[in-house]
């Protein structure tokens, strides 16, 4: 979206200093974005200028594939028109005139010169790719050249996947971390996020690092002590060598972010691929809020990471809840397999979405006690039971077995490891968080009411009334828009089977996506290779919340189609809720 002129831009709070993306995970072009032009609804002003306005428009598009590896080309005129997201795709990326509908994108009542609409495939979990992209650019206020210039500039960065930039100055700068700039220069970091997508344009080199973290927060971390070490690895995602020249740490108000251990010294040459690590940690002098940053310079940029960190008392400080989706660390290097983490009071019910010797999906659940400080330990069972579609699902013919044990130990809120043992086999990973929008923050509840009353989803939900078809369930992982759902369930001859879904909301309390189920390398595969996982679409599914406690989960598969009333599982009172 790009701004009216003259309308105030929105305040900035505390940036990320990063590119984003559109949507999470990064979605892009899997070869050139061909759009059409339709002069239809064109201002006066450019009514004999039609050849004058698509020069224009290929001009901006040609500053971004001078950047990076995207291509975006013209394909002619059309008499189609750009659609909106409340319409729904049109099948072709069009560029043309109409009055912006913001309904569902920033929310911005003053609204705008132009703005973007832009729809993707599903094509596996966590993988996206984007089919059209519809630029409508507003008559009433794009009336001169320069203003389309700024205005299709901002809106081509949209078309390829990049969102709002959270750094203030760049070209993709805007809500709701930023003020927009109404430029038209692409800036580092423009070029940055371009180049994450897509690499440098054929034939360049260049390094980048595109997995950074968005923010460090040390929590609450006593007046006058040192907090634990908080370790960044960084990463070269380009194709050529990248070079460090410093790290420095700055509150801007005093020193209480320092940078420590430091792998990644002055004057190091970071070969594509390659990682360095560096540590920085808190010493906040005062009681507070404190922020901060820390900067890695380099041979392509600066890139700046937000520091945070609350000065406290000596006290002790509370215990975190862990619940959530966590996989294997470093993020994304065993894609495929995962572990739900349902948290309430001192007890773990952590659910183990993974493969057997041959392939298979095999799903693990574990009733997991605290044992120690951020420890939990239990006994790892699998199950057998009904089939997914039995009317009525009969929980007396569930039937668990017991195959070995599991340990769950936190080092943080964010990092721990998950060692086990199945049918004799030992192993030890280390797990993380698995971050695909804002993580919620998570608590006990206050009570049955304040359930209700949620409107983050995430927790581990079954069949309503609660406990009557126990032996099945689904872990909802709710972040921004989006929640990504894994189904337990059993398939048509009683073996365990799950199934995920990334749904995104389509109306109020309404979300729905296309339901996969995965084969891959077994549990104990080392390395476990994430290439070799395969997903396949099965059929869909939607879940529709009348409160935060109450939904209905609507599915089809392998074309049977039913619906059940689901709520949260809770095992101890009064349960978790995330916001």
């Amino acid at each position: 979206m790009s701004p009216v002129p003259g309308a105030p831009s929105a305040q900035t709070s505390r940036a990320t200093s990063k590119f984003e993306f559109m949507f999470s995970p990064p979605a892009k072009w899997p070869g050139a974005l061909v759009w059409y032009y339709n002069h239809a609804g064109a201002p006066v002003q450019f009514s004999d200028a039609k050849e004058a306005v698509i020069q224009q428009i290929v001009a901006q598009s040609a500053k971004w594939t001078a950047a990076c590896g995207i291509q975006i080309e013209y394909g002619g005129e059309t008499e189609a028109v750009p659609k909106t997201l409340a319409e729904g795709p049109g099948g072709i990326s069009v560029v043309g005139w109409g009055k912006p509908d913001m309904t569902g994108i920033e929310g911005n009542a003053t609204g705008a010169t132009g703005a973007t609409y832009v729809w993707y495939q599903s094509y596996a979990p966590n993988v996206l790719t984007l089919v059209e992209s519809d630029m409508m650019l507003d008559p009433t206020y794009v009336t001169t050249f320069d203003q389309m210039m700024r205005t299709v500039s901002h809106e081509w960065g949209h078309a390829i996947g990049l969102a709002h930039s959270n750094v203030d100055g760049a070209l993709m700068s805007g809500p709701p971390d930023s003020m927009y700039t109404n430029g038209a220069d692409l800036t580092p970091d423009d070029i940055h996020g371009c180049r994450c997508l897509y690499g440098p344009p054929a034939g360049q080199g260049a390094g980048n690092l595109c997995s950074l973290p968005d923010v460090i927060n040390f929590g609450v971390i006593p007046v006058g002590s040192t907090s634990s070490e908080s370790q960044v690895t960084v990463t070269n995602s380009g194709n050529a060598a990248l070079v460090m020249s410093d790290i420095q740490a700055d509150s801007g108000e005093f020193p209480e972010f320092v940078v420590g251990t430091n792998g990644c010294p002055a004057g190091y040459p970071l070969a594509p691929g390659a990682s360095c690590t560096f540590g920085v940690v808190a010493q906040p002098a005062q009681a507070g809020d404190r922020i901060g940053e820390v900067t890695i310079n380099t041979s392509e940029g600066p890139y700046r990471i937000p520091l945070e960190a609350t000065g406290g008392g000596a006290q002790l400080l509370p215990a975190p809840n862990f619940e959530g989706l966590w996989w294997n660390a470093p993020a994304g290097s065993e894609s495929g397999w995962g572990i739900n983490v349902a948290h309430q009071g001192d007890v773990i019910f952590a659910t183990w979405f993974t493969y057997d010797l041959t392939g298979k999906g095999m799903w693990l659940v574990m009733t997991a006690p605290q044992t120690a400080p951020n420890t939990y330990a239990g006994t790892l069972y699998s199950t057998t039971g009904p089939a997914f579609n039995a009317v009525p699902f009969n929980p007396s013919q569930v039937v668990a077995t017991a195959v070995g044990n599991g340990t769950l130990t936190f080092t943080d809120a964010s990092n721990g490891s998950f060692s086990y043992t199945v049918n004799g086999i030992s192993q030890n990973k280390a797990i993380t968080r698995e971050v695909f929008g804002t993580l919620p923050s998570c608590a006990p509840a206050t009570s049955s009411a304040s359930l209700a009353a949620a409107t983050n989803y995430q927790d581990l939900w079954w069949a309503a009334p609660a406990g009557s078809e126990s032996g099945w369930g689904i872990n909802l992982n709710h972040q921004n828009d989006t929640i990504f759902a894994t189904w337990f369930t059993y398939d048509l001859d009683g073996s365990p089977m799950w199934l995920v879904v990334t749904a995104r909301k389509t109306a109020p309390g309404v979300y729905s996506g296309t339901l996969y189920r995965t084969s891959g390398p077994a549990f104990n595969s080392a390395p476990f290779n994430p290439a070799n996982v395969v997903a396949t679409a099965v059929g869909n599914a939607t879940f529709t919340f009348a409160d935060g406690n109450n939904a209905n989960f609507a599915y089809a598969v392998n074309g049977i189609a039913q619906q059940k009333a689901i709520t949260r599982e809770v095992f101890t009172a009064p349960g978790t809720v995330c916001q």
